[in-house]
């Protein structure tokens, strides 16, 4: 059964977005959301598969968290993700995006001068660790030294072992904003020498990165901005004139791009000679996603979508269409509980089989860490997940670190339980690949163990 007859509302809904009228400097950001399985990667991809975005128009981007060894690295997924290197229908071999790939080879430059810097440094090693993480996670100074609080993975800092010396790391790269300080440049001159670009690099990353996207873009889509006539140095592809931006997996995305996004590359777009479609997936709804959405953005959230399980007609006839015969449905009913992801991997895989299971685990903890991989499986026996009870399961970790850790991992959380759990149906997944893995007896055991741990949480 395709998308048409299982999510037909929601198919129309996400289609008329994509034909909504172009209106050059205006911005259309919408939503669809829901549970980590629940289809919405699933939904988008049928719609644009069918509608061919580029028969209207559309440079397609995409923005998703398929690469977990650049999660928290902004210019890292500046640089291949909102820049990719080949474009549908663009020459073969060519880069669209020089005015990006320039700021790249400039952010790496003074990465490299700051790292210098921290090494000659006399100040404690630990000191040293925590700046140098610092400046990497959140990529520009500017962003973590006035508003440190609202930068700093501290639970991150914890796993290092450096949280004890934050404040001494930030006033370490407070005193290295003065590497190659040329206040006493007349403007012109600073221009010329690329200083002036040196400088936002610095105090100004995350406008400065819009502006050379959006510039790049321009060119694209043969939307030159009066400002950028001095630079025009590639040719439009033919046929494009409007930006569809997908940012996907938002909920893992969120703390390493949110700022750029909302701060500054909005309203960059905002003043674009083009029209912008943004659609936004994740698990909570936008006003959830962030507080941007609810206050300074709310007037560019044209509408949302929140996904939930198939009707049980529309499961039982999917299991009927891969030729599964009637006695079994009901149990297969019982196993997906009607999420699509589910529902799709028990059709694919005739019933339950060890790939089943695999290709759900492996869906699950895709942009987790091979350490964070190795609570997720403990954590599935716990009822209700508190320091204690994480105390119990996993005795050699900190459960303080394990516990903020969950608190802020939206793909696996049950946003409706009245405390911190696992979402029923990816718990009851995720135990039953584990039971494949461990054998009955092994398995009991942790059974009981979370039993004991749940009545101590």
């Amino acid at each position: 059964m395709d998308i048409h007859s299982s999510r037909p509302s929601e198919f129309k809904t996400v289609l008329d977005w994509l034909n909504s009228p172009a209106k050059p400097g205006q911005i259309n950001i919408f939503g669809i959301s829901g549970y980590g399985g629940i289809g919405k990667s699933y939904l988008l991809s049928q719609v644009l598969e069918h509608e061919k975005p580029v028969s209207k128009g559309y440079l397609t981007v995409k923005i998703d968290g398929a690469d977990p060894s650049i999660l928290g690295d902004f210019m890292a997924l500046y640089d291949r993700k909102f820049a990719p290197r080949t474009i549908p229908h663009g020459k073969a071999g060519y880069d669209y995006f020089p005015h990006v790939r320039y700021l790249a080879r400039q952010h790496a430059s003074f990465s490299k001068d700051v790292e210098t810097a921290l090494k000659k440094s006399t100040s404690p090693e630990d000191v040293k660790k925590a700046a140098g993480w610092i400046f990497r996670g959140a990529s520009v100074l500017n962003k973590c030294i006035p508003k440190t609080k609202d930068y700093i993975d501290f639970d991150y800092l914890r796993k290092v072992g450096v949280d004890k010396r934050v404040d001494e790391a930030i006033e370490l790269l407070a005193s290295l904003q003065a590497i190659a300080k040329t206040s006493w440049l007349p403007g012109p001159l600073k221009d010329v020498l690329r200083i002036t670009y040196r400088e936002r690099l610095k105090a100004d990353l995350y406008r400065l990165s819009a502006d050379e996207w959006v510039a790049d873009l321009c060119a694209i889509l043969n939307r030159y901005q009066r400002k950028d006539f001095y630079r025009l140095n590639h040719s439009p592809i033919k046929g494009l004139g409007r930006l569809l931006l997908v940012i996907d997996d938002f909920e893992i995305l969120g703390k390493t791009i949110i700022d750029f996004v909302t701060t500054a590359l909005f309203p960059v777009l905002e003043r674009a000679n083009f029209h912008s479609t943004v659609i936004i997936l994740g698990r909570d709804t936008l006003s959830d996603a962030h507080i941007s959405f609810q206050h300074h953005l709310s007037h560019l959230v044209r509408d949302k979508i929140r996904l939930e399980r198939f009707p049980d007609k529309i499961a039982q006839q999917m299991f009927l269409d891969a030729g599964y015969a009637d006695g079994v449905i009901s149990t297969l009913m019982d196993e997906s509980q009607g999420y699509p992801f589910l529902v799709t991997l028990l059709c694919e895989a005739k019933g339950g089989s060890v790939s089943f299971y695999q290709q759900f685990y492996e869906r699950t903890t895709r942009w987790m860490t091979p350490t964070e991989k190795s609570w997720v499986l403990p954590l599935c026996y716990l009822d209700r997940i508190t320091e204690d009870s994480i105390q119990a399961m996993l005795p050699d970790t900190p459960a303080f670190v394990v516990m903020a850790w969950f608190k802020h991992e939206a793909s696996l959380r049950d946003p409706n339980a009245e405390w911190y759990s696992i979402a029923p149906y990816i718990r009851r997944t995720l135990k039953e690949y584990h039971h494949k893995e461990l054998g009955t007896k092994k398995h009991e055991k942790l059974i009981a163990k979370g039993e004991e741990a749940s009545r101590h949480a």
